[in-house]
């Protein structure tokens, strides 16, 4: 059986790209930046561009337009200008009629489900995976609970972390607990663990499949 086609922009070194394939996708990434380390099917170039062109010829597409200007970041350095790119991001989506997935931080202007490492059972010693990120779907998905006590949470916070937040985890910490073995630190920091697509992809999937 022919799997259905996923396109993954804004793909970054392919965390989502991961659990959308573990769902049963066949996957290609598409990004600005170059990925070395991505491993499944790469287009470089401007994701917007690519969803114009091609967008038709996918069966469900997943954007990570990027987050930094919806972080916490963007807040303790208000005179730093980052692209806020999701209305236009989620207008192009629409506009292809395929079934859509948005997924960014917390704090980003997304209607949908919020997961967390600790919904999946990511943790080490020190305590749960801390990681939310939220995701706007064009279709149903479940809303789990988080099982984490704040007092008991480790994150991954990009490059140094943020002030007031818990403990960082070092890349070989962060590579275990998300489940990431072929990412280099500044990839890792970027990343999100591929369980979380893999949940949603088991909810596109089934929106594929009629």
């Amino acid at each position: 059986m022919t799997k259905p086609r996923l396109l993954d922009l804004f793909c970054g070194g392919g965390g989502c790209s991961r659990g959308y394939a573990e769902a049963g996708f066949d996957v290609t990434g598409v990004d600005i930046a170059p990925q070395k380390h991505y491993p499944y099917p790469f287009v470089q170039g401007d994701a917007r561009a690519y969803l114009a062109a091609h967008g038709h010829e996918y069966d469900v597409i997943h954007a990570s337009p990027p987050c930094q200007g919806y972080s916490a970041l963007a807040t303790m350095h208000p005179d730093r200008k980052h692209p806020l790119l999701i209305a236009e991001v989620r207008k192009r989506l629409q506009d292809t009629g395929k079934p859509y997935i948005i997924e960014n931080v917390e704090r980003a202007t997304l209607d949908g489900v919020v997961l967390c490492g600790s919904m999946f059972d990511l943790r080490i010693a020190r305590g749960w995976l801390r990681r939310h990120r939220k995701f706007e779907t064009s279709f149903f998905v479940w809303q789990p609970e988080c099982r984490h006590p704040a007092e008991k949470a480790v994150g991954v916070y990009g490059h140094g972390g943020h002030s007031g937040k818990h403990r960082m985890l070092c890349a070989r910490e962060a590579a275990e607990i998300m489940r990431i073995d072929w990412m280099n630190r500044d990839e890792l920091a970027q990343a999100i663990p591929w369980v979380y697509t893999q949940y949603i992809g088991g909810f596109a999937i089934e929106v594929v499949r009629g």
